[in-house]
């Protein structure tokens, strides 16, 4: 066998791969042509979001073993890039980040079922899989990072759990993350990322314009057939050409070093959306179980939400009584208090016009299916935004009822220090089912007595799973659900009703995350 055969074989395995994908998920097509193979003698498997690394005599000899946990790993990796997971929070704890996206991606890759990427793998993941399911009615990597967080495991417990999951090296993602605070790449990378942008990465299916017109490849229905041609061959006949060492170093370096962050993201989350417009057709048609692989894709599409400016929308115009430093003469006030003895001389108060908050209720859903923490870090968060005085009145009169089917709770907050106490004795109470309608009728019945004479609005913080009022109230209301998972699993949202989509990052944005956070290099 000649010495060179590694590198022509891992490309055709790749090509059979996609061709083999591509039979059932053609609106990927796309998404396939975004990754450029990027071959590098002895590396770890993996993406930077612009290429995919990997061995060539490794890769080509997997193919030849077992085609399928190629194709899988294949798809495994583009999913990565699709649900935008190689693009972490700042302060995301890497080890519970790169266990939720492994296991995120393969569960996906389960509820397709596909024959392509059925492998050995899939038996060991069952487990673990099982009680994400009962967990989690539907898994981002978001809420299975929380799951994960929330399970309190050990390192080791960590890195057992992940282990059936593990595909791909994931280090260059937090390598871009260093490379973008520090400026990201240069000059000359960015030329290396357009000159590689403008290379043929096409499947063997040719160019398309988009994913989702490309014709069929005319080999792809016999994409596993073709492997027979390697079949006689021993995966240990398959060698690589060997280069100067030098040369496969300077090769590595640009791995994950030439790539522009931003634009690496936007692109993908462009290919993601592309994926879902198409994805409801294809999976009608071709009989294509996708509600994971969905549920993700509008995880990374929608506009995340700044809570801050979102509360803001609540805001009503009333008189403020304001101090202007500019315009205030303490020389005016000392000389009266000079001239006359104790009688100062002061101008008259000037009173100004502004947007703000006095009269507000937050509804807090304590059902079984909302967690005690997360319920505390939502006050939490809207407790640092009641704290700007830019925003409310320094009196202001805020209900946060807690409620399950019935109102269980109530407490009338009138500054921030009723706020401060509130917190220090939080206990959530009820934890029973979901009906909404309590809450408004409370709310009603206190607009009546007077209480709430200045209502800003009604935020009802919850999972969704419950019984909505019919009848429109005359404040406005909105439904605020911390994932996309929940917002997805409820009913839907009354027309008269705001619907937002918080994640928890967006919620804690503002707080220190878990201390310990570590960045592999």
């Amino acid at each position: 066998m000649a010495s060179d055969t590694a590198g022509p074989l891992a490309r055709q395995a790749l090509d059979l791969a996609k061709n083999a994908l591509l039979v059932n998920l053609r609106f990927m097509n796309a998404a396939f042509a975004r990754l450029h193979p990027f071959p590098v003698p002895g590396a770890t498997l993996a993406t930077d979001g612009l290429h995919l690394r990997y061995d060539p005599l490794a890769l080509a000899r997997l193919y030849a073993a077992e085609p399928n946990e190629l194709t899988r790993a294949y798809l495994h990796i583009v999913l990565h890039n699709v649900f935008l997971h190689p693009y972490p929070g700042e302060h995301v704890d890497a080890a519970r980040w790169d266990a939720a996206c492994d296991i995120v991606v393969e569960r996906t890759i389960a509820e397709l079922d596909l024959p392509a990427t059925r492998a050995a793998r899939a038996a060991r993941q069952q487990a673990t899989l099982a009680r994400i399911d009962a967990a989690l009615p539907l898994a981002t990597a978001e809420t299975v990072y929380r799951f994960l967080d929330e399970e309190g495991l050990a390192d080791e417990e960590l890195a057992e759990l992940r282990a059936p999951f593990y595909v791909d090296d994931h280090e260059p993602w937090y390598r871009l993350m260093t490379a973008e605070g520090e400026g990201g790449p240069t000059e000359e990378g960015r030329r290396a990322e357009e000159q590689d942008d403008g290379a043929s990465t096409a499947p063997a299916s040719g160019p398309a314009e988009n994913g989702t017109d490309a014709e069929l490849p005319p080999d792809a229905a016999s994409a596993k057939k073709s492997h027979a041609s390697h079949r006689g061959m021993d995966p240990a006949d398959i060698e690589q050409k060997q280069a100067p060492e030098n040369a496969a170093r300077a090769i590595g370096e640009r791995f994950a070093d030439t790539v522009n962050l931003d634009r690496s993201r936007e692109q993908w989350k462009n290919a993601a959306l592309e994926m879902g417009v198409q994805l409801d057709a294809y999976a009608k048609l071709w009989g294509v179980k996708g509600a994971n692989l969905a549920m993700n894709l509008r995880a990374v599409t929608r506009e995340k939400q700044d809570y801050r400016a979102f509360l803001r929308k609540f805001a009503r115009c009333a008189e403020q009584i304001r101090v202007n430093d500019d315009e205030f003469d303490y020389v005016y006030y000392c000389y009266g208090l000079e001239r006359y003895g104790n009688l100062p001389l002061i101008e008259p108060l000037e009173y100004v016009e502004e947007k703000r908050i006095r009269d507000f209720v937050i509804a807090i859903d304590t059902s079984a299916s909302t967690k005690d923490g997360l319920v505390r870090r939502f006050i939490e968060k809207t407790y640092a935004i009641l704290e700007q005085e830019t925003s409310f009145f320094a009196d202001m009169n805020v209900l946060i009822v807690q409620c399950d089917a019935a109102v269980t709770d109530v407490a009338r907050i009138a500054n921030l220090r009723d706020l401060d106490a509130y917190l220090d004795d939080l206990e959530i109470k009820g934890l029973g089912g979901t009906d909404f309608r309590p809450v408004f009728a409370y709310v009603d019945d206190a607009v009546e007595r007077g209480e709430l004479a200045n209502l800003g609005g009604l935020i009802y913080f919850t999972d969704g799973q419950g019984t909505y009022p019919a009848r429109k109230p005359d404040y406005d209301t909105a439904f605020v659900f911390v994932d996309d998972a929940s917002a997805a699993a409820s009913p839907h949202v009354p027309a008269w009703a705001m619907k937002v989509e918080l994640d928890e990052t967006v919620i804690v944005d503002d707080a220190p995350q878990a201390a310990g956070a570590s960045y592999p290099r």
